[in-house]
């Protein structure tokens, strides 16, 4: 038996390990010129507001804060993709399947307000998905379950912006 893999869970993984590598390395080079400040301050002596200031500018210069949004934003893609793969895979039943990925993603508001969009779209998802793993993984299956999650993503985008906006 072979086992099919699937590459836009494959590439969310890849994206989520890749944003916790950008923050690991700005983590460290933070730490490093937190020593490396603090160091020049004892041989130094002084105020340090300066030495400070200056270490200050260049820990802000790694964008720390923009890197855990980053990861964050990686991690919850991964996290909703991953759901969905599996409520797909080991939900056998197609109405409650297509119900639980909707309750997972989308918020009952946005789901009265959108319901045709969001309805053919994770239907869309969740028949691709099934073809891919139980029929056929070939390219153009894998290309329209990244289709159908594409306009997925794009309607819980809308809908975090909705949520930021209110």
């Amino acid at each position: 038996m072979a086992i099919r893999r699937h590459h836009l869970i494959e590439e969310a993984k890849a994206e989520l390990d890749l944003a916790y590598e950008e923050v690991k390395r700005a983590e460290q080079a933070v730490m490093a010129l937190e020593f490396e400040y603090n160091e020049r301050l004892g041989r130094e002596g002084g105020d340090g507001a300066a030495l400070i200031a200056e270490k200050e500018a260049k820990q802000e210069a790694f964008h720390l804060e923009a890197l855990y949004d980053l990861q964050n934003e990686s991690a919850q893609r991964f996290a909703m993709v991953s759901a969905a793969f599996a409520i797909v895979s080991s939900v056998p039943d197609e109405d409650m399947s297509l119900d639980l990925i909707k309750r997972i993603l989308f918020r009952r508001d946005f789901l009265r307000r959108n319901k045709i969009a969001v309805d053919r779209n994770i239907r869309a998802f969740h028949r691709g998905l099934r073809e891919y793993m139980r029929k056929e993984s070939n390219a153009e299956a894998d290309q329209a379950v990244r289709q159908a999650w594409g306009e997925i993503e794009r309607m819980t985008t809308a809908q975090a912006k909705e949520a930021q906006a209110a």
